[in-house]
């Protein structure tokens, strides 16, 4: 009986190990995307890496959304997650300036917000309010406008009803603009575009495409008003608590598999605005000049919540 028990408990002790080296990635996009297609390219990377001593497993929403999945990650349920904006609205509110509209003219610009000092204070934030480190960045295409009819100045958005996501400076740049702003629910845009409860939305090209929007609108401006990022977010407690090894594993498989994926994101763009136009959507290129003096006002309110730091940055991109 005494073996018995000794063996279970040594059994016990084998699965603890074997279970302290598994890798569960979650991430809260459609299997079709390039960041869950990426997640996988990180997943097998951290097994050939280590030889299969580290076992991985992705999984996707139908473990929960964005929100869910951050929470997880946080209480060390999967030990990567993928965050959009909404880990640095949660975690890290007086960095969050690398998605504020009309203020960015390329990702590189948005992309200093998490580098140096700042960088630094960001990646504080996420270990110290959220038990999560920061292991990378995604590329997204930037947000553009689709429409009904041709946009090219904030005159052509004036008193227009625009879905918006629930982002309060997203709201309030929008009304200074002079737009209709109205945050419904994602899975409700199709509809209220078709019926018209709302005339125009935006997002990246490729949502617009994958959503089939080219069958309820007819223009797509070129407004490039948002450069953000998707996060990779890995549990602290668990990455902290891997050998110098095993970390770098973690690391570089991560790198290599943002790496290419931030190459299909860029390649994609072209392609996805000429299938558009294929669709029947007429692509212009709006006076962004026009739209960032009427937006300036919204946010520099925003950035006055910001980390003097980040703000005097935002700021300096206004001017």
């Amino acid at each position: 009986m005494k073996h018995l028990i000794l063996a279970a408990l040594a059994a016990g002790l084998m699965s603890t190990a074997a279970h302290a080296q598994d890798v569960a990635i979650a991430v809260h996009v459609d299997p079709s995307n390039v960041m869950y297609k990426l997640a996988e390219k990180m997943a097998a990377g951290i097994e050939e890496k280590s030889g299969g001593a580290m076992s991985t497993a992705v999984l996707g929403a139908e473990v929960g959304g964005e929100r869910d999945q951050l929470e997880a990650g946080s209480s060390g349920e999967y030990q990567i997650v993928l965050g959009g904006s909404v880990p640095m609205s949660l975690y890290a509110p007086k960095y969050a300036a690398s998605d504020m509209p009309f203020v960015w003219s390329s990702s590189d610009e948005a992309r200093q917000v998490y580098e140096g000092d700042m960088g630094a204070a960001v990646q504080k934030a996420f270990e110290e309010n959220a038990n999560l480190h920061l292991l990378g960045l995604s590329l997204r295409n930037p947000r553009v406008l689709t429409s009904n009819s041709a946009v090219n100045g904030p005159e052509d958005v004036k008193g227009v009803r625009m879905r918006v996501p629930e982002v309060k400076t997203w709201i309030d740049v929008w009304s200074g603009i002079g737009a209709l702003p109205s945050p419904i629910a994602w899975p409700e845009v199709y509809t209220s575009l078709q019926t018209g409860v709302i005339d125009m939305e935006e997002n990246p090209v490729e949502i617009i495409y994958s959503a089939k929007l080219f069958e309820v609108q007819s223009h797509v401006a070129k407004t490039n008003h948002v450069y953000s990022f998707f996060h990779w977010l890995a549990n602290n407690e668990w990455y902290q608590g891997l050998s110098d090894d095993d970390r770098a594993i973690v690391d570089a498989a991560a790198e290599e598999a943002i790496a290419w994926g931030d190459v299909q994101v860029t390649q994609s763009a072209d392609e996805l605005y000429a299938k558009l136009e294929e669709a029947g959507m007429e692509v212009t290129e709006p006076d962004l000049a026009a739209f960032r003096a009427l937006a300036k006002p919204a946010v520099e309110n925003a950035a006055a919540n910001f980390a003097p730091e980040v703000r005097d940055y935002v700021l300096s991109k206004l001017n």
